[in-house]
Protein backbone atom coordinates (compact mmCIF):
# COMPACT_ATOMS: atom_id res chain seq x y z
CA UNK A 1 0.00 0.00 0.00
CA UNK A 2 1.10 3.56 -0.45
CA UNK A 3 2.44 4.82 2.59
CA UNK A 4 -0.01 7.97 3.16
CA UNK A 5 2.77 10.11 4.28
CA UNK A 6 4.91 9.72 1.03
CA UNK A 7 7.89 12.40 1.20
CA UNK A 8 6.92 15.57 -0.90
CA UNK A 9 10.50 15.43 -1.93
CA UNK A 10 10.67 11.82 -3.68
CA UNK A 11 7.47 12.92 -5.35
CA UNK A 12 9.15 16.28 -6.69
CA UNK A 13 12.21 13.81 -8.22
CA UNK A 14 9.60 10.92 -9.65
CA UNK A 15 7.61 14.13 -11.18
CA UNK A 16 10.82 15.80 -12.77
CA UNK A 17 12.03 12.33 -13.87
CA UNK A 18 9.06 11.75 -15.48
CA UNK A 19 9.12 15.02 -17.49
CA UNK A 20 12.29 14.42 -18.91
CA UNK A 21 13.40 13.47 -21.56
CA UNK A 22 14.87 10.53 -22.68
CA UNK A 23 18.00 11.07 -24.98
CA UNK A 24 19.68 8.20 -26.63
CA UNK A 25 23.00 9.94 -26.72
CA UNK A 26 25.37 10.73 -23.67
CA UNK A 27 24.88 13.82 -21.13
CA UNK A 28 21.16 13.89 -20.61
CA UNK A 29 21.85 15.76 -17.55
CA UNK A 30 25.09 15.72 -16.52
CA UNK A 31 26.28 16.27 -13.01
CA UNK A 32 29.29 18.71 -12.01
CA UNK A 33 32.11 16.99 -11.18
CA UNK A 34 33.48 18.67 -8.03
CA UNK A 35 37.02 19.98 -7.67
CA UNK A 36 39.11 17.30 -6.56
CA UNK A 37 42.14 17.91 -4.03
CA UNK A 38 43.70 14.36 -4.96
CA UNK A 39 43.42 12.32 -8.27
CA UNK A 40 40.98 9.17 -7.42
CA UNK A 41 42.23 5.89 -7.08
CA UNK A 42 41.01 3.11 -8.98
CA UNK A 43 39.23 1.49 -6.23
CA UNK A 44 37.59 5.08 -5.35
CA UNK A 45 36.07 4.86 -8.71
CA UNK A 46 35.13 1.16 -8.61
CA UNK A 47 33.17 2.39 -5.20
CA UNK A 48 32.06 5.45 -7.09
CA UNK A 49 30.08 3.40 -10.05
CA UNK A 50 29.13 0.38 -7.62
CA UNK A 51 27.20 2.37 -4.90
CA UNK A 52 24.95 4.77 -7.91
CA UNK A 53 24.35 1.79 -9.88
CA UNK A 54 23.29 0.50 -6.43
CA UNK A 55 21.39 3.27 -5.79
CA UNK A 56 19.62 4.34 -8.94
CA UNK A 57 20.03 1.33 -11.83
CA UNK A 58 16.00 0.12 -11.56
CA UNK A 59 16.02 -3.27 -13.26
CA UNK A 60 18.80 -5.59 -11.67
CA UNK A 61 15.81 -7.65 -10.33
CA UNK A 62 14.13 -7.44 -14.01
CA UNK A 63 17.49 -8.61 -15.87
CA UNK A 64 18.64 -11.01 -12.63
CA UNK A 65 22.11 -10.04 -11.65
CA UNK A 66 23.13 -9.78 -8.38
CA UNK A 67 25.15 -6.55 -8.40
CA UNK A 68 25.86 -7.37 -4.71
CA UNK A 69 28.01 -10.53 -6.30
CA UNK A 70 29.11 -8.46 -9.12
CA UNK A 71 31.10 -6.21 -6.50
CA UNK A 72 32.73 -9.34 -4.88
CA UNK A 73 33.89 -10.63 -8.20
CA UNK A 74 35.35 -7.31 -9.65
CA UNK A 75 36.77 -4.92 -7.09
CA UNK A 76 39.53 -7.41 -6.44
CA UNK A 77 40.35 -6.77 -9.90
CA UNK A 78 40.36 -2.61 -9.33
CA UNK A 79 42.14 -2.86 -6.56
CA UNK A 80 45.37 -4.74 -8.59
CA UNK A 81 44.65 -2.42 -11.71
CA UNK A 82 47.58 -0.47 -12.76
CA UNK A 83 45.89 2.11 -15.64
CA UNK A 84 42.80 3.95 -16.41
CA UNK A 85 42.26 2.07 -19.22
CA UNK A 86 42.64 -1.26 -17.38
CA UNK A 87 39.69 -0.02 -14.92
CA UNK A 88 37.53 0.62 -17.61
CA UNK A 89 38.36 -2.75 -18.92
CA UNK A 90 36.97 -4.23 -15.77
CA UNK A 91 34.09 -1.61 -15.28
CA UNK A 92 32.66 -2.83 -18.89
CA UNK A 93 33.22 -6.74 -17.87
CA UNK A 94 31.30 -5.71 -14.51
CA UNK A 95 28.39 -4.41 -16.58
CA UNK A 96 28.50 -5.93 -19.25
CA UNK A 97 25.18 -8.55 -18.02
CA UNK A 98 23.23 -5.37 -18.00
CA UNK A 99 22.78 -5.82 -21.88
CA UNK A 100 22.39 -1.88 -21.57
CA UNK A 101 22.22 0.49 -24.96
CA UNK A 102 21.60 3.36 -22.41
CA UNK A 103 24.57 2.52 -20.16
CA UNK A 104 27.90 4.02 -21.51
CA UNK A 105 31.19 6.13 -20.63
CA UNK A 106 32.66 9.21 -21.63
CA UNK A 107 36.48 10.02 -21.67
CA UNK A 108 38.44 12.90 -21.13
CA UNK A 109 38.10 13.49 -24.49
CA UNK A 110 34.25 13.60 -25.21
CA UNK A 111 34.66 10.28 -26.67
CA UNK A 112 31.50 7.97 -25.97
CA UNK A 113 33.00 4.06 -24.57
CA UNK A 114 29.45 1.93 -25.28
CA UNK A 115 29.22 -1.32 -22.68
CA UNK A 116 26.58 -2.64 -24.89
CA UNK A 117 26.50 -3.09 -28.82
CA UNK A 118 24.08 -4.76 -30.15
CA UNK A 119 23.82 -6.70 -33.38
CA UNK A 120 20.04 -6.08 -35.27
CA UNK A 121 18.86 -6.74 -38.28
CA UNK A 122 17.73 -3.60 -40.00
CA UNK A 123 14.41 -3.25 -42.20
CA UNK A 124 16.25 -0.21 -44.19
CA UNK A 125 17.98 0.25 -47.17
CA UNK A 126 18.51 3.82 -47.86
CA UNK A 127 19.35 3.59 -51.68
CA UNK A 128 16.23 1.84 -51.74
CA UNK A 129 13.84 4.83 -49.47
CA UNK A 130 15.90 7.31 -51.69
CA UNK A 131 14.33 5.71 -54.76
CA UNK A 132 11.47 6.33 -52.76
CA UNK A 133 11.45 9.55 -52.03
CA UNK A 134 11.99 10.66 -55.63
CA UNK A 135 8.10 10.85 -57.37
CA UNK A 136 7.38 11.64 -53.30
CA UNK A 137 7.27 15.45 -52.99
CA UNK A 138 9.26 15.45 -50.05
CA UNK A 139 10.63 18.09 -48.10
CA UNK A 140 13.46 17.86 -45.56
CA UNK A 141 12.90 19.63 -42.51
CA UNK A 142 15.58 18.52 -40.53
CA UNK A 143 18.31 16.37 -41.80
CA UNK A 144 16.00 13.16 -42.66
CA UNK A 145 13.32 13.89 -40.94
CA UNK A 146 11.01 14.81 -43.77
CA UNK A 147 7.17 14.69 -45.17
CA UNK A 148 5.59 13.42 -48.68
CA UNK A 149 2.86 11.52 -50.78
CA UNK A 150 3.65 7.73 -51.42
CA UNK A 151 1.17 6.19 -52.99
CA UNK A 152 -1.47 9.23 -52.70
CA UNK A 153 -0.78 9.16 -48.88
CA UNK A 154 0.78 11.17 -46.53
CA UNK A 155 4.24 10.20 -45.13
CA UNK A 156 6.54 11.32 -42.49
CA UNK A 157 10.06 9.90 -42.35
CA UNK A 158 10.68 10.52 -38.16
CA UNK A 159 14.51 10.23 -37.91
CA UNK A 160 15.18 11.51 -34.31
CA UNK A 161 12.94 12.95 -31.43
CA UNK A 162 16.09 15.34 -31.19
CA UNK A 163 16.38 18.98 -31.56
CA UNK A 164 15.89 20.28 -34.31
CA UNK A 165 13.15 17.87 -34.22
CA UNK A 166 10.48 18.93 -31.89
CA UNK A 167 6.68 19.59 -31.32
CA UNK A 168 6.22 22.33 -33.41
CA UNK A 169 8.16 20.95 -36.63
CA UNK A 170 6.43 17.85 -36.57
CA UNK A 171 2.87 19.65 -36.25
CA UNK A 172 3.86 21.66 -39.14
CA UNK A 173 4.96 18.55 -40.90
CA UNK A 174 0.58 16.99 -39.80
CA UNK A 175 -0.75 19.92 -41.08
CA UNK A 176 -0.13 19.23 -45.08
CA UNK A 177 -0.72 15.57 -44.16
CA UNK A 178 -4.13 16.87 -42.91
CA UNK A 179 -6.50 16.29 -45.93
CA UNK A 180 -4.58 13.05 -46.10
CA UNK A 181 -6.98 9.68 -46.26
CA UNK A 182 -3.98 7.99 -44.45
CA UNK A 183 -0.73 8.52 -43.37
CA UNK A 184 2.54 6.56 -43.19
CA UNK A 185 4.73 7.32 -40.35
CA UNK A 186 8.52 5.59 -40.79
CA UNK A 187 10.32 5.45 -37.57
CA UNK A 188 12.49 2.72 -38.44
CA UNK A 189 15.81 4.51 -38.05
CA UNK A 190 14.99 6.87 -35.31
CA UNK A 191 17.44 5.79 -32.37
CA UNK A 192 15.47 8.23 -30.00
CA UNK A 193 15.69 11.56 -28.48
CA UNK A 194 13.18 13.49 -26.08
CA UNK A 195 10.34 11.59 -24.63
CA UNK A 196 8.74 14.28 -24.40
CA UNK A 197 8.53 15.33 -27.81
CA UNK A 198 7.62 11.72 -29.03
CA UNK A 199 4.43 11.69 -26.71
CA UNK A 200 3.47 15.05 -27.44
CA UNK A 201 3.41 14.18 -31.20
CA UNK A 202 1.11 11.10 -29.92
CA UNK A 203 -1.13 13.66 -28.41
CA UNK A 204 -2.33 14.44 -31.93
CA UNK A 205 -3.53 11.05 -32.66
CA UNK A 206 -6.10 10.55 -29.75
CA UNK A 207 -9.29 11.84 -28.87
CA UNK A 208 -9.26 10.74 -24.85
CA UNK A 209 -6.31 10.60 -22.36
CA UNK A 210 -4.60 7.64 -22.09
CA UNK A 211 -1.83 6.17 -20.35
CA UNK A 212 1.13 6.13 -22.76
CA UNK A 213 3.83 4.43 -20.37
CA UNK A 214 4.28 3.14 -17.09
CA UNK A 215 7.68 3.29 -15.21
CA UNK A 216 9.56 1.79 -12.34
CA UNK A 217 11.87 4.44 -11.00
CA UNK A 218 14.40 3.64 -8.25
CA UNK A 219 14.26 6.94 -6.54
CA UNK A 220 15.42 5.56 -3.01
CA UNK A 221 16.60 2.04 -2.34
CA UNK A 222 14.98 2.76 0.85
CA UNK A 223 11.54 3.26 -0.06
CA UNK A 224 10.03 -0.22 -0.64
CA UNK A 225 6.10 0.59 0.07
CA UNK A 226 5.56 2.72 -3.11
CA UNK A 227 2.75 1.98 -5.71
CA UNK A 228 4.49 1.15 -9.02
CA UNK A 229 4.86 1.47 -12.17
CA UNK A 230 4.11 5.25 -12.73
CA UNK A 231 1.39 6.27 -15.52
CA UNK A 232 2.61 8.63 -18.07
CA UNK A 233 -0.85 9.73 -19.53
CA UNK A 234 -1.11 12.13 -22.47
CA UNK A 235 -3.92 13.98 -23.25
CA UNK A 236 -5.36 15.23 -26.82
CA UNK A 237 -3.13 18.07 -28.03
CA UNK A 238 -4.51 20.80 -30.70
CA UNK A 239 -7.62 22.17 -32.40
CA UNK A 240 -7.23 18.87 -34.37
CA UNK A 241 -7.06 15.34 -33.97
CA UNK A 242 -5.48 12.78 -36.84
CA UNK A 243 -7.74 10.28 -36.76
CA UNK A 244 -7.96 8.37 -39.93
CA UNK A 245 -6.11 5.51 -40.63
CA UNK A 246 -2.56 5.52 -39.61
CA UNK A 247 0.38 2.98 -40.23
CA UNK A 248 3.84 2.85 -38.58
CA UNK A 249 6.80 1.64 -39.69
CA UNK A 250 8.99 0.30 -37.24
CA UNK A 251 12.15 -1.87 -37.00
CA UNK A 252 15.29 -2.95 -34.76
CA UNK A 253 17.02 0.21 -35.24
CA UNK A 254 14.01 1.69 -33.37
CA UNK A 255 14.93 2.91 -29.62
CA UNK A 256 14.25 4.69 -26.73
CA UNK A 257 11.92 7.19 -27.29
CA UNK A 258 10.40 5.72 -30.01
CA UNK A 259 9.57 2.84 -28.65
CA UNK A 260 7.57 5.22 -26.10
CA UNK A 261 6.16 6.88 -29.22
CA UNK A 262 5.21 3.12 -30.66
CA UNK A 263 4.02 1.47 -28.08
CA UNK A 264 1.59 4.88 -27.28
CA UNK A 265 0.29 4.73 -30.82
CA UNK A 266 -0.39 0.58 -31.21
CA UNK A 267 -2.80 0.88 -29.08
CA UNK A 268 -5.21 3.80 -30.68
CA UNK A 269 -8.18 2.26 -33.10
CA UNK A 270 -6.79 4.03 -36.00
CA UNK A 271 -3.02 2.68 -36.02
CA UNK A 272 -1.44 -0.23 -37.50
CA UNK A 273 2.01 -0.84 -36.60
CA UNK A 274 4.00 -3.22 -39.17
CA UNK A 275 7.52 -4.28 -39.83
CA UNK A 276 9.84 -5.64 -36.80
CA UNK A 277 9.56 -5.50 -33.16
CA UNK A 278 11.76 -1.92 -31.89
CA UNK A 279 15.28 -2.44 -29.95
CA UNK A 280 14.06 -2.78 -26.32
CA UNK A 281 15.82 -0.38 -24.81
CA UNK A 282 14.52 2.67 -23.06
CA UNK A 283 16.39 3.84 -19.86
CA UNK A 284 15.70 7.78 -19.29
CA UNK A 285 19.70 7.68 -18.18
CA UNK A 286 21.43 10.55 -16.58
CA UNK A 287 25.54 10.93 -16.34
CA UNK A 288 27.32 11.33 -13.68
CA UNK A 289 31.32 11.97 -12.72
CA UNK A 290 33.25 9.21 -12.59
CA UNK A 291 36.58 10.60 -11.73
CA UNK A 292 40.18 11.63 -13.78
CA UNK A 293 38.69 13.02 -16.02
CA UNK A 294 35.97 10.19 -16.96
CA UNK A 295 32.05 9.95 -16.94
CA UNK A 296 29.48 7.21 -16.67
CA UNK A 297 25.27 7.04 -17.56
CA UNK A 298 22.90 4.84 -15.18
CA UNK A 299 19.09 4.63 -16.51
CA UNK A 300 16.64 5.42 -14.11
CA UNK A 301 13.35 3.82 -15.09
CA UNK A 302 12.23 0.66 -16.12
CA UNK A 303 9.68 1.47 -18.82
CA UNK A 304 6.70 -0.62 -19.43
CA UNK A 305 3.61 -0.01 -22.34
CA UNK A 306 0.31 0.39 -22.05
CA UNK A 307 -0.18 -3.47 -21.88
CA UNK A 308 1.83 -3.64 -18.44
CA UNK A 309 5.10 -5.04 -20.32
CA UNK A 310 8.59 -3.98 -20.25
CA UNK A 311 9.99 -2.51 -22.99
CA UNK A 312 13.74 -3.31 -22.18
CA UNK A 313 15.21 -6.10 -24.23
CA UNK A 314 11.51 -7.27 -25.38
CA UNK A 315 10.89 -3.95 -27.44
CA UNK A 316 7.46 -3.22 -29.13
CA UNK A 317 6.28 -5.81 -31.14
CA UNK A 318 4.28 -5.03 -34.64
CA UNK A 319 0.83 -5.93 -35.25
CA UNK A 320 1.90 -6.55 -38.32
CA UNK A 321 5.51 -8.67 -38.56
CA UNK A 322 7.10 -8.48 -42.15
CA UNK A 323 10.48 -10.15 -42.88
CA UNK A 324 12.78 -8.17 -44.39
CA UNK A 325 13.65 -9.59 -47.52
CA UNK A 326 13.95 -6.84 -50.22
CA UNK A 327 16.38 -9.09 -52.80
CA UNK A 328 12.97 -10.23 -53.68
CA UNK A 329 11.34 -7.28 -54.90
CA UNK A 330 12.54 -4.42 -57.34
CA UNK A 331 15.74 -2.50 -56.36
CA UNK A 332 14.10 0.69 -56.91
CA UNK A 333 11.60 -0.43 -54.28
CA UNK A 334 11.06 -0.14 -50.50
CA UNK A 335 8.96 -3.36 -49.63
CA UNK A 336 7.93 -1.79 -46.36
CA UNK A 337 6.78 1.51 -47.81
CA UNK A 338 4.94 -0.43 -50.56
CA UNK A 339 3.23 -2.82 -47.43
CA UNK A 340 2.43 0.77 -46.08
CA UNK A 341 0.08 1.96 -49.08
CA UNK A 342 -0.93 -1.33 -49.81
CA UNK A 343 -2.42 -1.21 -45.94
CA UNK A 344 -3.94 2.19 -46.49
CA UNK A 345 -5.57 1.47 -49.72
CA UNK A 346 -7.25 -1.64 -48.52
CA UNK A 347 -8.15 0.70 -45.28
CA UNK A 348 -9.47 3.69 -46.98
CA UNK A 349 -10.69 1.90 -50.37
CA UNK A 350 -8.94 5.36 -52.32
CA UNK A 351 -6.72 6.58 -54.10
CA UNK A 352 -5.37 10.20 -54.31
CA UNK A 353 -5.40 11.27 -58.14
CA UNK A 354 -3.10 14.68 -56.78
CA UNK A 355 -0.71 15.34 -54.88
CA UNK A 356 -1.38 16.59 -51.21
CA UNK A 357 -2.51 20.10 -50.53
CA UNK A 358 -0.40 21.98 -48.52
CA UNK A 359 -3.72 23.73 -46.56
CA UNK A 360 -6.82 22.32 -45.11
CA UNK A 361 -9.03 24.25 -47.55
CA UNK A 362 -7.38 22.70 -50.96
CA UNK A 363 -8.65 19.11 -50.42
CA UNK A 364 -8.47 16.77 -53.44
CA UNK A 365 -10.77 14.70 -55.05
CA UNK A 366 -10.67 10.82 -54.23
CA UNK A 367 -11.30 7.88 -56.43
CA UNK A 368 -12.15 4.29 -55.43
CA UNK A 369 -9.77 1.82 -55.73
CA UNK A 370 -11.64 -0.48 -57.30
CA UNK A 371 -13.51 -0.60 -60.70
Amino acid sequence: MRRAGFPLALLTLAAAMLASACVHAPGLVRQAEPPAARRLTYVDQFDSLWTRFAAVYPSFGYKRVDWAAQRALYRPRAERARSQDELIAILLAMLAPLRDLHVWFVDPRGQVVPTYRPTVLANFDRARWASALRDANFVARAGNTGDGVMGGFAYMHIDTWKAPVDGALLDLMLQRARTSEGLIIDVRTNAGGSDATALTFASRFTLRPFAASYVQINTDPRVTDIEMPLARTIVPRGTWQFTRPVVIIAGRRGYSATESFVAAMRTLPQVTVIGDTTGGASGNPTTFPLGNGWQFSVPRWLEFGPDRQPIEWRGVAPHLAMAWEPARYDKQRDPLIDAAVGLLGERTGYYRIAPLSTEPSGRQELAPDRP
